[in-house]
């Protein structure tokens, strides 16, 4: 008579914490999105290509979204003395580094550490594209 008891009261007992557990997953925190926009309209100074919204202020947590909506192939690459005549700023998340985004393409990267991230367009260079991340 105890065994019968037994699996039904067990049965509940796991339907009960798999309840829980998805309210408690319903209710978790997002993670926090900024998305900026590569594109080759409306650009500053008339030019060819830009990041529409790439000089932003973010919480660290934050994650930046680029989005190529150009039908060009770009990156976004944390500059350097050597390829941008700039430091790549003062913030300490390393390897913001994206490879090619094609068109359509995106590519993202959560910001941890406080600082300034200085990135530019590989492909494009720095004097035609380029953008400031600051997390604080």
């Amino acid at each position: 008579m105890r065994r019968s008891i037994l699996f039904p009261v067990l049965g509940l007992a796991c339907l009960l914490a798999t309840a829980v557990g998805g309210v408690a997953l319903a209710g978790a925190a997002t993670v926090p999105t900024k998305t900026v926009t590569i594109t080759g309209t409306a650009c500053p100074g008339h030019a060819e290509f830009c990041y529409k919204g790439g000089t932003v202020t973010v919480k660290p947590g934050t994650k930046v979204v680029w989005k190529n909506a150009s039908v060009a192939p770009h990156t976004v690459t944390r500059c350097d003395v050597a390829d941008c005549k700039v430091n790549g700023g003062t913030g300490k998340d390393p390897k913001l580094a994206s490879g090619t985004i094609n068109a359509g393409k995106t590519y993202s990267f959560t910001f941890h550490k406080t600082g300034t991230y200085r990135y530019y367009c590989k492909v494009h260079g720095y004097s035609l594209m380029h953008g400031v991340i600051t997390v604080k």
